[in-house]
């Protein structure tokens, strides 16, 4: 995390203390007109027979629910988000959401009671109870609100858990879905548009978790996040079926996923952030509820849902998702999912069957018709009494809001079947004791009791659990109905650890244990969906434990075409094959699946520069084993599709003159013979520019083929590329590549074509604009104007930046640079006042106070990137366990001044290029051939023949106004830990 960041934090939480005790801002509305009243739309819904539709509770009493919760008591707690707003602005934070509680006193199915918890809340969109407390999503984090005495009463302010959740560029794929799974851990749903990267307050940048487009899990008491499962475009919704399986719902590009631990799915734009995944899994459900075949997806917004549309669903955009396991409504609901489609004012309905190794979502009347034009469903949950509620943002518009938004209704109703049962409160308190057929029956209660046995109990207690999962499994695998017992081992014991491989030991005898249960039923389990289970598992164990059950799992012919199965054995298999490519060859030369062939070629081919007899070995395979030769000439085309030019393998002459020689040059793209040309060509002569270029700019293309073409492309600058590089700078793909390449031209179009517009949705792409307009004084000038002119964000240039500015050596830049974004304070007398102010502050009875251990989370956040401390951090600054940094003048001018004196390894140096940058940073490493460069945001290797003149600054990389970034009370608790006698622990 940066200093800005930590500094930002800091005041976003002390900003949302202070409003607290402000009157709550009343809510406006932006968009014009009413929704039918409540009761009307009740009224006229349309259901099926035997159904009705009742109002649990309407504006004023709720308003903008855009999450809700049960808790033990059989009480509906609502997150009201009000900071939601209309495109451009997106969120207003003028505004506050907040937190109530809705109950059912007399058990009649209308709410009778309401009380607001907290309304200190800001870009709120989930709220989940437990443990003492209530957990929320808000302000970019994952926070909890202590309540240890239940008095509805926050205990004190939020403790902030996790934090790092992009709020600033993502706006309606905002972090969301709070929902205890059935494995005891709180998972949560992140949307496609920006990436986040995410941990707990003080964690340095290298060890965050990145996350984009994904299904994440938290563990509420080992505190570890976990990211699930990749892929979709903005999800919405999810829930777990009566075995524990998982499954989201979507917008666009299919609304039914499985969700498979580890798994990667379509995405709707961009690639994912793992570069080897290279195929992904297609939806479950196999039909769209909108008209795919005749209609752009934003078709809809002009006029509508046509009526093909209507009748196949009713639109795209799907949010909320419930499998119907309560119990009381009719047996064909039993097990049904249930969706609100945003655009059809309904509820669809899809069956789950089991299908290969996996589920296929198939088509179901729609439950519920909405006469309201204005219903907005927005999250399902069922009832205590086993019917079900449904929230309704009650909004003429959709999630991207361009028309307002009416901020003063919204509604839940309760779907019941027949009479709704009344159940007396007294029956809450005694939860844990309810008799098991009522837990049979309404898994409201099932998953109550179950929540409740983990926040009583430490779920993951090494010794007492291990052995209890282990006679789970043992029992699950002599159970008369085996294979269902196992899938849910899996998905209730399995899965409840944490997915680390470092942790899981093969010479614990447990793990043993569960290593060889696996190989077993890779090789010889019947069921699809267990031997999914086995191949998800893959990515848990250490990589030489997964090479046998691949292997297995792999000579499973019946899943050759399965959607799922061959490249879930991928995914875990891969990282495995990048560590020993040789035994990839020996798999290849096993497996049954022509999937797992080509793609561990695939991964194979891209290191034939690192690893080239692995690609030996490869082209040896194929010359001796024809049945494996078309998948893996496939994969060694696809890795290498891209590259200009390549080392021929060893053999390949010998393997073309067996295949009968290379096809005539006009051979037909579509044959199998087409990828002996393509080799051959990278292999020989290399490929031509305009191949390249081509595979550059064909957008619907393989993602990594892409990049590869454009690095071999951009090696050297060539004037021609110009054009070709600035057409990209917004692509999904090649957009953040492109924008750092055009550095190397010195155009005067270039700063015009990056700033207009302002690539405000991607932070990627932000720093990558910025790290270019900073390299020449003509492209600065235009970055600091647009800086001036409010049209980029001053946040956007880093002090060190800053820096770069002025080593420019233009005076008439460096007055801009004041105007635009402030003074860098580096004259005596400043700095001087400044020693003085914190030599004043800093007593020695203050940093009695202070605490070392919020001092080390401040430290690893703010300085651990570069200086090491008690054998932490990196190495680009020098060493402070041995320093003098027990004597507080010492620390104070290395911090206030960092160049006043500096070792030569760590001067700042500054290479200006012959294509006219200028590159600012320390040089770690250099040979006769190339000087590496560490920049405060990349490590640039450059030729020396490039470098048209290097000087060395008496500076540090080290920027200035730290302290004065990270306020009093941080600084306090820094300074202790940099003054403590030895290691602390983090902060609990």
């Amino acid at each position: 995390m940066s200093i800005r960041r930590a500094a930002f934090l800091s005041f976003l939480s002390f900003s949302t203390l202070a409003t607290w005790a402000d009157e709550f801002p009343k809510p406006f509305n932006t968009e014009k007109g009413e929704p039918m009243p409540a009761e009307e739309v009740a009224r006229t819904m349309e259901l099926p027979k035997g159904f009705k539709c009742v109002v649990f509770a309407a504006e004023p009493d709720v308003q903008q629910p855009i999450a809700m919760s049960w808790d033990k008591k059989g009480r509906l707690w609502v997150a009201e988000n009000y900071t939601y707003a209309e495109n451009p602005m997106r969120w207003d934070t003028k505004l506050r959401d907040r937190i109530i509680i809705l109950e059912d006193k007399d058990g009649d199915g209308k709410h009778d009671g309401r009380k607001v918890f907290w309304e200190g809340g800001s870009y709120l969109t989930s709220v989940e109870t437990g443990y003492g407390g209530v957990w929320v999503l808000h302000n970019g984090t994952l926070s909890f609100i202590a309540d240890k005495n239940g008095d509805d009463v926050p205990d004190g302010e939020p403790e902030v858990l996790l934090d790092g959740f992009n709020v600033k560029t993502i706006g309606h794929n905002i972090v969301n879905g709070l929902r205890w799974g059935p494995d005891g851990w709180l998972y949560g749903r992140h949307g496609i548009t920006d990436t986040s990267s995410v941990g707990a307050p003080g964690t340095p940048a290298d060890k965050r978790i990145k996350m984009n487009c994904a299904i994440w899990r938290y563990h509420p008491t080992l505190k570890i996040l976990e990211t699930v499962a990749h892929g979709g475009t903005n999800s919405w919704g999810h829930d777990w079926n009566a075995n524990g399986e998982l499954f989201m719902i979507n917008t666009v590009i299919g609304h039914l996923w499985h969700v498979i631990p580890g798994a990667y799915y379509r995405r709707m734009f961009g690639t994912h952030l793992n570069p080897h995944v290279y195929e992904i899994i297609e939806q479950t459900a196999d039909h769209f509820h909108w008209d795919t075949g005749a209609e752009k997806w934003s078709d809809i917004r002009k006029g509508g849902a046509s009526p093909k549309t209507s009748e196949l669903g009713g639109g795209h955009a799907h949010v909320g998702m419930l499998i119907y396991q309560g119990g009381v409504w009719p047996k064909e609901y039993q097990g049904a999912m249930l969706t609100c489609n945003l655009h059809g004012n309904r509820i669809n309905m899809d069956r789950l069957e089991l299908e290969g190794c996996g589920y296929v979502g198939k088509h179901a009347p729609d439950f519920m018709q909405a006469k309201d034009k204005w219903f907005r469903g927005i999250d399902l949950l069922t009832c205590p009494d086993g019917n079900v509620i449904v929230s309704d943002w009650s909004d003429s518009g959709e999630c991207h809001d361009n028309d307002g938004v009416h901020r003063t209704s919204g509604r839940i109703y309760k779907i019941v079947y027949g009479e709704s049962k009344k159940i007396e409160p007294k029956a809450y308190a005694s939860l844990e004791t309810i008799p098991s057929d009522e837990l049979l029956k309404n898994n409201w209660w099932t998953r109550m009791h179950r929540r409740l046995r983990f926040e009583g109990t430490d779920p993951i207690r090494k010794t007492e659990d291990d052995s209890r999962a282990e006679a789970l499994f043992r029992m699950a695998l002599s159970a008369k109905d085996k294979d269902k017992h196992v899938i849910q081992a899996f998905n209730l014991v399995w899965n409840k650890h944490p997915s680390t491989p470092e942790n899981v030991r093969p010479e614990d005898e447990n793990i043993a244990w569960y290593l060889n249960r696996f190989t077993e039923l890779a090789k010889d389990s019947t069921n699809g969906l267990v031997r999914l289970h086995i191949a998800s598992a893959l990515q848990r164990l250490p990589l030489e434990s997964r090479w046998p059950i691949a292997t297995a799992l792999a000579k499973h012919e019946e899943d050759a075409n399965d959607r799922q199965q061959p490249l879930m054995i991928w995914y875990g298999i891969e990282p495995a094959v990048a560590a020993d490519p040789l035994k990839g060859v020996e798999l290849i030369k096993e497996a049954k699946l022509p999937t797992v062939r080509r793609l561990v070629a695939r991964r194979i081919a891209e290191m034939i520069e690192a690893k080239p007899e692995a690609v030996d070995a490869l082209v040896a395979l194929m010359t001796k084993q024809k049945d494996v030769r078309d998948d893996v000439l496939a994969g060694l085309a696809a890795g290498l599709d891209g590259f200009s030019s390549a080392k021929k393998p060893k053999g390949w002459d010998e393997f073309i003159s067996k295949s009968g020689g290379l096809p005539a040059a006009g051979a037909d793209k579509g044959t199998a013979t087409s990828p002996l040309l393509a080799l051959s060509a990278v292999f020989g002569s290399g490929r031509a520019a305009d191949e390249l270029i081509a595979i550059v700019k064909n957008t619907e293309g393989d993602a990594n083929a892409r990049l590869n073409a454009f690095k071999s492309l951009t090696r050297t600058a060539k004037p021609e590329l110009l054009a070709v590089i600035r057409a990209q700078i917004n692509d999904k793909v090649l957009g953040t590549v492109a924008r750092n390449a055009l550095a190397a031209y010195d155009d005067p179009n270039i700063p015009k074509a990056m700033l207009n517009p302002w690539p405000g949705r991607s932070e990627e792409q932000q720093a990558a604009t910025v790290a270019t307009l900073t390299s020449r004084p003509s492209y600065a000038k235009a970055l600091l104007e647009a800086i001036k002119a409010k049209k980029v964000p001053a946040t956007a240039i880093s002090p060190f930046q800053a820096r770069q500015i002025r080593s420019l050596g233009d005076e008439s830049l460096n007055t801009l640079l004041t105007e635009a974004w402030g003074e860098i304070r580096d004259t005596p007398e400043a700095k001087k006042a400044e020693f003085t102010k914190w030599e004043g502050l800093l007593t020695k009875d203050t940093l009695a106070k202070a605490d070392p251990s919020k001092g080390r989370m401040i430290f690893t956040s703010a300085c651990s990137a570069c200086h090491k401390l008690y054998g932490q951090g990196g190495a680009i600054g020098p060493e402070l366990t041995g320093s003098d940094r027990h004597n507080l003048k010492y620390l104070l001018e290395n911090i206030l001044d960092p160049s006043a004196v500096v070792p030569a390894d760590f001067r700042v140096s500054v290479l200006n290029l012959k294509d006219g940058r200028t590159i600012t940073g320390v040089i770690p490493e250099q040979t006769e051939r190339t000087l590496t460069v560490q920049t405060p945001a990349e490590r640039i290797i450059i030729e020396r023949t490039q470098i048209v003149k290097q000087a060395q600054l008496p500076m540090s990389l080290m920027p200035e106004g730290l302290l004065s970034a990270l306020g009093d009370e941080n600084v306090k608790n820094l300074i202790a830990y940099l003054m403590s006698n030895g290691q602390v622990e983090m902060p609990k």
